[in-house]
């Protein structure tokens, strides 16, 4: 085997879109139940529902100061 091939990430499932990444969340089971219901009501991918939510939640403390 050469050096390079041994530095190289495993490659498993489909590539990733363009500009995104993965993302490791560790959540309330009962909130990843209800996420991927509401997503399947939606007709809409789980990850999809869970980036809109965290999109909305960053511009609703646009411009809110941290806590000191």
């Amino acid at each position: 085997m050469a050096a390079d091939e041994r530095n190289r990430p495993a490659r498993s499932g489909p590539r990733l879109p363009k500009g995104k990444k993965q993302m490791l969340v560790i959540l309330h089971q009962d909130v990843i139940k209800n996420v991927k219901m509401a997503a399947l009501d939606d007709g809409i991918a789980m990850s999809h529902a869970v980036e809109e939510a965290i999109k909305n939640w960053l511009l609703a403390r646009k411009g809110k100061r941290p806590p000191k």
